[in-house]
Parts: C-alpha cells; structure tokens; sequence
C-alpha cells in the first residue's frame, strides 16, 4: 500500500481550495436503463476500504480537495483525516451513500470520461422479499479511487430487487392432557389437571434459527400457574388452578429477528357448583398483541325492586355478586339463589363496529348455559341488554322491551297519554274536511293534561 508524505498532500488539498468545483449532477432512473447511452474511455478504478466511510450521511461525493473532504463529513459527529493512501494531485475519490433502510447494497459498476464529463454508473440493490436489515448493519455505501478529472460529474442510479430471503420461520404448538397421546392447540380441561405443551419450530427462509421460546401469555383472575421446564426451553408443563382460558404462545426467532408465532387456548371448565358464573371475554384478538386499548366496559348484574341495587367489579355488593377483573377480562359470581337478574354491559368507550367484540360466557353447574357477543357499534354510555338471569338455572331469558307510558287517569283508550309536568301542551287541530263519496275521520280527543286545565 503507497502513502504519500503529510507535506504533498497538504500542498495538494490547499492548493486545489481556490478552484471552482466542478458540478455533481444525480440521476435516478428506477428499475429502466439509461436511455442515452454514453460513449467515452473507461475510467480505472480502485476500492478503497469501505469502513473508513461508514459515518457519511447519504449522498454522492466526488472529493479532490480538502474542502470536499470537509464538506463530505460536515453532518458527522466527528472528521477523520484525509486518507493518506490517497494522493489528491492525481487521484480523486468518488463515493455514493444511503440511509435508506430498504436498500441492501450500492455499487459503482463502471465509469466513463468524455471530453465534456465523467460519468459514473450506479447499482443500487433493494431488499429482497422477506429481507430484514439488522440494526448494525450500514446502509449502502461504495466508494472508489480514480484518476483525477477536473470535469462535471454525472451518476446515474438504477435499481434492482434483491433475491428473496424467503420466509419468516415457522413456529407450531401443540397441547395435551398429561395421560393424553394426542396434541392439540385447543383444549378442554378441568381445574386440577396439569397440560403438557411441545413448541415445533423450522427456518423456511435464508436465515437460521436462534432462539425458541414458550410463554404463559393469558391466564383468568386469580391464578397463579406458571409453566414449568423440565425436558428443555420447548417442552413445558402447566397445572390449571382457576377457570376460564389459558393461552400458551409458541415463538421462533431467525437471525434476522423475524419471528414465527403459535398460540394455543385451554379452556378450563368450572367445577358443578349452583353458582352462576359470568365470564366477559374478546372475540377477533389476540390479547398478547393488543395495541390500541380495547373500548372500557363493565359488566353488571341488578337486583330490581324498592331496594334494588346493581352490582360490578366497581361497585361490589355483598350476596349479589363478586366480580374480578383481569386486564380486560371480567369474572363474576352471583351465589346461588332464585332470583331474577337482569345483566347488561355498559360502554364507557366508543367500540367500532368491525373491532373487537365483548363476548359473555355463562356457566351453571359445570355447564356453559350461555356465549354471545355483542358486534353492533356502541357509542359511550350505550348499554348492551344482555337479558334477564334465572339464577336457579343459568339461562338468561331476553330483555324486558322498555315499559310503556301510562294514560292519565279517566282518558279514553287510545287518547294520547297526559304530558308531564310542566310541559306545554299543544292545542288540537281540528281535521280537514273530507270528499264527500268518503266519511270525515273523526277529530282527535284533546290532550288529559290540555282538558285538566280547563
């Protein structure tokens, strides 16, 4: 490797400081080819180190004198010295750069000098379908060393589409019962038993495999399972303390960070009790991934009557319910009586009609008795009548159409009612005389409350 003394190369870069630079022009043509072919000598080049330029902000660079290479690194935290393996008298450095994350590589192909310019031919190569770029990886970035040309220089950038890295790995999960031969990834259980989960895992693209992960991502109120490894980080155990759903996720992580995901659900059914329990779940999402908040609901029971009183997870009422939240779960229990309930869910948020959707599950006895989900868009403060409890059977009957209004005391059937209190009440209109083939319908009786103030 040559290397020039410090003397010949500050003569050089203070010398050419007084010359007009001559000007860069870019062209980007995309995935077509230079339509004017250019016709001129080749240009000889040669590839310097690349890391020593790792700093530079994107961009084309052609550098001759020093306050070309000061004006390369002025965006850059610090300016490393002129690169003594270059001899600014006779040589030139040309360099394209860019921070553009979906671009993998720049390469300067080739390059031609005319009488008029120096032109320079530029590959720029895209990510390839399923490619990630890692963090610590530069950007394209290619530099070259040439003759000195004290012309205009011209790049011009094609594109092209890397190959494909294929895609992310694969990631299966299956579950069983611990005296069960088969797996699967859905389950019924009972509290009390213990599930055995197994994560299968294959690279299907261009990258290994580097990391392989069981989670407990879901479990009900209350519970305290946690999952056990015995048999390695892809085989685990897990003994069911509560009812309601479990959910176990399976991942698979290449080298590029793309992961790979499976999930499996054990629901566990309550024991055989005379206690109704309520149960308000979300269909159409995944509650480990959720990233906009779920719409704020509140599932409540009412003891109507003189005395009644509604009870939630907000507001608990001894012997009516007790309710439990987890996240966006909801579990309550009403003890075991005869009564009629009336169960509803209040909105405190908006819910869009295509987003996730409540869902009420009751169970009576060991059985579910009831699931609905409600996908009808709610405004703030609406309330979903979910219908009425028969406490001794666990089945809801539909809600109460709204009660009607009372007539007034000593209207006719079909007068209309009295207005309230304070209202101001219309003056009848008499009817529209009628064609004589056809009978006069008959004017309307006065309002209770217009007749009550005569």
């Amino acid at each position: 490797m040559r290397s020039l003394s410090l003397a010949v190369v500050l003569a050089a870069l203070v010398g050419g400081a007084c010359v007009p630079t001559p000007p860069i022009t870019v062209v980007h043509v995309g995935k077509s080819a230079v339509k004017d072919e250019v016709v001129g000598d080749p240009v000889k080049m040669r590839r310097p180190a690349a890391d020593t330029y790792a700093g530079i902000r994107g961009g084309a660079y052609v550098v001759r004198s020093g306050e070309d290479w000061q004006g390369m690194w002025r965006h850059a935290p610090e300016q490393p010295a002129f690169p003594s393996t270059i001899d600014p008298t006779n040589e030139m450095l040309v360099l394209v750069a860019t921070e553009d994350a979906i671009v993998s590589q720049l390469t300067i192909k080739h390059a031609v000098e005319t009488a008029e310019a120096m032109t320079v031919f530029v590959r720029q190569t895209m990510l390839g379908e399923g490619c990630v770029r890692k963090s610590d990886e530069r950007a394209g970035l290619d530099a070259v060393v040439t003759r000195r040309v004290d012309k205009p220089v011209k790049f011009y950038i094609e594109d092209e589409d890397g190959p494909s890295c294929g895609e992310p790995p694969k990631a299966e999960i299956g579950c069983r019962l611990a005296t069960a031969q088969t797996w699967n990834a859905k389950l019924t259980a009972k509290t009390g038993d213990v599930i055995e989960c197994e994560l299968s895992s294959v690279a299907t693209g261009k990258y290994e495999l580097v990391d392989q992960t069981l989670s407990l991502v879901d479990a009900p109120p209350g519970s305290n399972a946690k999952l056990a490894f015995s048999k390695g980080p892809t085989r685990a155990t897990l003994a069911l303390d509560a009812f309601g759903t479990y959910a176990v996720r399976a991942e698979a992580t290449d080298e590029a960070g793309r992961r790979g995901r499976a999930t499996a659900f054990i629901e566990v059914l309550p024991k055989k009790t005379r206690d109704v329990l309520l149960q308000l779940t979300w269909s159409d999402v995944d509650m480990s991934e959720v990233i906009t908040p779920l719409p704020r609901v509140l599932l409540r029971v009412t003891q109507e009557g003189p005395r009644g009183q509604r009870c939630s997870a907000e507001v608990p009422v001894p012997g009516l319910c007790d309710a439990k939240t987890r996240g966006s779960y909801t579990y309550m229990k009403i003890p075991a009586s005869r009564r009629k309930l009336p169960v509803s869910l209040l909105y405190l948020d908006e819910r869009a009609q295509e987003g996730p959707a409540p869902c009420i599950n009751v169970w009576f006895n060991g059985e579910r008795t009831l699931a609905v989900c409600d996908r009808d868009h709610r405004h703030a403060e609406d309330r979903w009548e979910i219908g009425t409890l028969e406490t001794w059977t666990g089945k809801l009957a539909a809600p109460k159409p709204p009660p009607k209004a009372k007539p007034a005391t000593g209207a006719k059937p079909g007068a209309p009612a009295a207005a309230p209190p304070g209202a101001k009440s219309a003056p009848a209109t008499p009817a529209p005389a009628a064609p004589p083939s056809k009978p006069a319908p008959a004017t309307p009786a006065p309002p209770a409350s217009a007749a009550s103030k005569k």
